[in-house]
């Protein structure tokens, strides 16, 4: 099991911890040495927006970038960069009005141009469920306005003009699209194509669920409305509390390549994050095997979940059956969208396994 995260004894201990999981980057990309042995090995680079729940040590990798994220106010835009704590200072009461969503271009071009096109050989966008934030079309404009520059500055460095942007759709979210960057990174590491592990990337959402468990869902169905997405209808459905089900009032919401959905309440967030976890040891059981990814993020303190007795049956299941198991804090951005203090858990079975 992986915990990335370090624990503190002071007083304000959960946002120290958070804030030692983040990796503090210059906001612009630098122009790397050109190694010569790109050429026939071309580098790929995973670009993720940053509401993915990425660590600090995927943060940390060099071949992956976190796209920042505006998050919008009336009168106010914030650029979310997914490494500053800013947003999760913010209270519950300031966030219930934040609307995230895709940057201007202007936004990533300062960040990105032109260093990136040197970087790379290859970019493989993992994108955020679209209904959500679609990070595609700004980084394509980006790409088609420099075309022409691209090609040039490659040429001047001995490498191949193309720059090619391969766009994965991965279905999911927070953990979810976090738990898919890390398996891509691991592909590329082992040596395998970018663009068979771009393939491969693509294929993860058919085998792969994703659950999120909101501590305030009303906040989450505020979110969710101003999204204005119809596919989201059976999540806001299962955040407005009918009066008949006030007595269970924190939903379980579930992705899956079947689309979203809300099979289970509970009566307190706790007896529903106790639910979730027992769904993907029983999912262990029925599956077991190498090759299975967990992934728990969580917008709270991680040494108290670990010590609850749900967590230690997890964490058993998951090495029993040989499953990876990673935990990490939920992404600011993210927690707009869950609401303060929500759990997101994405767990990837290999078919067949």
């Amino acid at each position: 099991m992986t915990v990335e995260t370090r624990q503190s004894s002071e007083k304000n201990e959960y946002l120290l911890g958070y804030a030692s999981t983040q990796q503090q980057r210059d906001q612009r990309e630098s122009m790397l040495p050109v190694d010569p042995t790109r050429y026939a090995q071309p580098y790929a680079i995973v670009l993720v927006d940053a509401s993915a729940d990425a660590s600090s040590s995927m943060q940390a990798s060099p071949r992956l970038r976190l796209l920042p994220l505006a998050v919008r106010w009336p009168g106010r835009t914030m650029v979310e960069k997914g490494t500053s704590s800013r947003l999760r200072r913010l209270s519950r009461e300031r966030l219930r009005g934040a609307v995230v969503a895709a940057p201007e271009v202007d936004s990533l071009e300062y960040r990105l141009y032109p260093p990136l096109a040197i970087n790379a050989d290859y970019l493989i966008h993992l994108g955020t469920r679209r209904e959500f934030v679609d990070m595609a079309p700004p980084l394509q404009q980006l790409l088609a306005r420099h075309a022409d520059d691209i090609r040039e500055l490659r040429r001047q460095r001995g490498l191949d003009d193309q720059l090619p942007l391969q766009l994965v759709d991965t279905g999911t979210l927070l953990a979810g699209t976090a738990l898919h960057a890390r398996m891509l990174l691991r592909m590329l590491e082992a040596g395998i194509a970018p663009a068979e592990a771009a393939r491969r990337a693509q294929a993860l959402r058919d085998t792969t669920r994703t659950w999120l468990v909101p501590q305030h869902p009303g906040d989450t169905l505020l979110s969710l409305r101003q999204l204005q997405q119809p596919a989201l209808q059976p999540w806001e459905q299962a955040c407005s509390s009918p009066l008949g089900q006030l007595w269970r009032r924190h939903p379980v919401l579930e992705a899956d390549a079947s689309g979203l959905s809300c099979r289970h309440r509970l009566k307190t967030w706790r007896a529903a994050v106790g639910h979730v976890f027992a769904q993907a040891c029983e999912l262990m059981r029925a599956q077991s095997g190498p090759g299975a990814w967990l992934q728990i993020s969580l917008d709270g303190g991680l040494r108290d979940m670990q010590a609850w007795p749900e967590f230690e049956a997890l964490r058993a299941q998951a090495l029993a059956t040989r499953t990876s198991l990673h935990l990490t804090h939920m992404s600011p951005a993210g927690r707009i969208w869950a609401s303060a203090g929500s759990l997101s858990m994405a767990l990837y079975q290999p078919p067949g396994s």
